[in-house]
Formats: structure tokens, C-alpha cells, sequence
């Protein structure tokens, strides 16, 4: 016996792992122990071990399916397995021969007997099936694998009906929720512009700045729900395709950004090749851009700068948004297309939104067959890039 021999137990009683490893240690092997099926075919996977020693009954996979998953990895094919059980019921060692054991160990496990049986197996000894019982047990066998298949496939299909139906009622309370919420604000907003104009009459310095705090945060709960709103639209229906000037509607969202610009000190530039007609949504990448162009302002720190620019192809139409901003790190520069992630998830976090606005660009560039992508690094600014085909 080497040094280095590596035994895998695969074992869920805690007594047993215990027994098992002093006595095998004792004998110099090094034994890893995994307590079910499934973590002991991923380490199994990964590694060599000289020999496998597998409970039949451990819970949830089964020994036997476990065996099989692990005589199917080509480098464990000539490797002995062994099955070790408890159940003397007749029909169980050849079930387990059958599954792909080379031997079949009976508990309790005996101190004294289980060094020189784990040295036989390490030798070549292989346990046959007897004559005659292999095709019925390959048939039981067979059968008891169809029947774990089909149960899994019927919890499967329960569970994607449960998703279905949660995703469901999700879409329906953030529909239900966005509608309710925006009659009492688009009063608020209402009331608000007639404040500005001074409508009800001349207000202090404080007033006026409280009257402008409201409404910075008004309009940012408006754009929240509008955006709520807006994503259950376009995943539930398709874009609504009409003749457009892309550039047009990036220099009405420049203008419309501005003012937030300048009032966080950040310098927004401009580089707009006039777009020949584009069959599109108008609203739907209103809505991306604007997304891409909003998020810039929000995480540029000033003195910052942004810059958007529109090139016109003749297959295509590129728009790219990039910032000098905080920068976003490698491992989210997928997850930030997915609604609600939020980079920072704390309470805490300096920046409003509930990162609903990437999520539906993303929707919408890939409703118009186009693609959306991020170049981006911690500290180092982003760089957001629309390819949008034409035809």
C-alpha cells in the first residue's frame, strides 16, 4: 500500500464516518469523506481516488444512482467501488453489482475484517454477478432508474408551474402597485408645478427650496413607477415599430439631462452623426438611451464627464454613453441587465433607482435584434455601447 493511497467514503451517518476513518488512517490511507451523492461524484470528479466505498442507503441520491453517475466518469472506470450497507435483504448485492460495485461490504462494519477486505479490493478482487440474475437485475435496475426520472421530471414541472405563477403574481402586484401609486402622484406633481409657477403666490427662499426638494424626489418616484410600468408593457408585448430619427431623440434626452448635469457639476458633450430613417420604437429607445445616459450622471462623481455619441452605419446605428464615473467591476457586468440588481444592495447606498433602467434596455435593444454592452472597471469609468441593425 502506498502513501498517497486516497480512499473517497461516501457516508451519511457521522458513527460510521468516524469508525471507518480510524481505522483506515491507522493503516496510512487518507480518506475524504463526502455525506452524500452529489458532493462525493463533484470531488470524485475532480480528483483520483484509489478506491470508492459507498453507503447503498445515504439520503436523497441513492447509492446506487451514485455509483452509476460515478462508473460513468471515464477516469473512474477501472476504479473498485464498493457498496456498503446494512440491508441483508436478498437481491440488494446484486442490485449493487449491477449498478456498477465491485464488492459488497455488510454492517456493522468489523474493525478487525475491513483493512484486509479494503487491501483485496486494492488488489483486484471483483465480486461477480451470478449466473442468470444479471439481465433480471439490469431490468429491475432499469426500471427503479425510469421511476426516479419520471418523479424528478414531475417535481421539475411542479416547480416551473410555482415560478410561472409567482412570476405571475409578481408582474400583477408591481402593475397593480405602479397604478395605484401614480393617480395620488400625478396630483403631487400637479400641485408641484403650480407651486413653481407661484400660483398660489410669492414663496420665501426656504419654501422654494423645499418646494424644490419634493419635486426632485417626486419626479424621481415618477420615473421609478413609469419605468415599473413600462417593463411589464414591453415584456408583455412586442415594440411597436414606426419610421424615426435616432438622432433626434438622443439630442431631446441630451437637453433633458443637462440641467441634472450641470447640477451635479459634471460636464455632458455631444458627438451626433445626423441617422438616416429607422423603422423602431421611438418610446422604447427613448427609454434605453435615456437609462444609459441617467445612470452616467448618477455614478459620475464631479468634476466628471460624459460623453454621447452617435455613429450611422449603413447596416446599423451605434450609440455609445461613456463616463468617468465609479466604474463597475468585472463580475457585474452581466448581472446589471437583470431587473432590480443593484451593484450596491444596502439601504445605505448613496444612489436612488431599483435597477429597473439597464433591464429594459437591454430588452428593448435586443427587441429590435440589436445588441448592448459594457466596458467597464472600478474607478475607471463605463462605457456603454447600442448597436442597433437596421433591416
Amino acid at each position: 500500500m502506498s502513501d498517497s493511497t486516497t480512499i473517497l467514503y461516501i457516508e451519511d451517518n457521522h458513527d460510521n464516518q468516524l469508525l471507518v476513518r480510524r481505522i483506515l488512517e491507522a493503516r496510512g490511507y487518507t480518506l475524504w469523506i463526502c455525506e452524500d451523492g452529489p458532493s462525493g461524484i463533484a470531488l470524485a470528479r475532480e480528483s483520483q481516488p484509489a478506491l470508492i466505498l459507498v453507503d447503498i442507503n445515504i439520503a436523497g441520491m441513492d447509492g446506487y444512482e451514485t455509483t452509476t453517475r460515478l462508473r460513468s466518469l471515464p477516469h473512474l472506470r477501472a476504479t473498485p467501488i464498493i457498496a456498503i450497507t446494512a440491508d441483508a435483504r436478498p437481491g440488494t448485492r446484486e442490485r449493487a453489482l449491477t449498478a456498477g460495485c465491485d464488492g459488497f461490504i455488510l454492517k456493522p462494519i468489523d474493525p478487525r475484517m475491513l483493512p484486509d477486505q479494503i487491501a483485496e479490493f486494492l488488489g483486484g478482487k471483483r465480486e461477480p454477478l451470478p449466473k442468470g440474475v444479471e439481465m433480471t437485475m439490469l431490468r429491475e435496475y432499469n426500471a427503479r432508474l425510469v421511476e426516479r426520472l419520471e418523479q424528478q421530471v414531475r417535481e421539475l414541472s411542479a416547480r416551473n408551474a410555482e415560478l410561472q405563477e409567482l412570476d405571475r403574481l409578481k408582474s400583477t402586484f408591481l402593475a397593480t402597485l405602479s397604478h395605484e401609486l401614480r393617480t395620488p402622484l400625478t396630483a403631487i406633481l400637479g400641485y408641484l408645478e403650480l407651486f413653481e409657477r407661484r400660483a398660489f403666490g410669492p414663496l420665501t427662499d426656504v419654501q422654494s427650496q423645499a418646494i424644490e426638494v419634493i419635486a426632485r424626489n417626486a419626479r424621481t418616484l415618477s420615473r421609478i413607477l413609469n419605468n415599473l410600468l413600462y417593463l411589464q408593457e414591453v415584456r408583455s408585448n412586442e415594440i411597436r415599430r414606426v419610421p424615426m430619427m435616432i438622432h433626434d431623440v438622443v439630442r431631446e434626452i441630451i437637453a433633458e439631462m443637462q440641467p441634472l448635469a450641470h447640477a451635479a457639476h459634471l460636464e455632458l458633450t455631444s458627438s451626433i452623426q445626423p441617422t438616416a430613417m429607422y423603422m423602431g420604437d421611438p418610446i422604447g429607445i427613448g427609454q434605453a438611451l435615456r437609462a444609459l445616459i441617467d445612470n452616467a450622471v448618477k455614478f459620475t462623481p464631479a468634476p466628471g464627464r460624459i460623453s454621447v455619441t452617435v455613429v450611422d452605419e449603413p447596416s446599423r446605428v451605434l450609440v455609445r454613453v461613456e463616463d468617468t464615473g465609479i466604474g463597475i467591476p468585472a463580475e457585474a457586468h452581466e448581472k446589471i441587465f437583470l431587473p432590480f440588481y443593484q451593484i450596491d444592495d444596502t439601504l445605505a447606498r448613496p444612489y436612488a433607482g431599483v435597477g429597473l433602467g439597464l433591464a429594459i434596455a437591454r430588452h428593448v435593444i435586443e427587441a429590435h435584434g440589436g445588441q448592448i454592452s459594457v466596458r467597464s472597471a472600478v474607478n475607471a469609468g463605463s462605457a456603454f455601447t447600442v448597436v442597433l441593425p437596421r433591416g
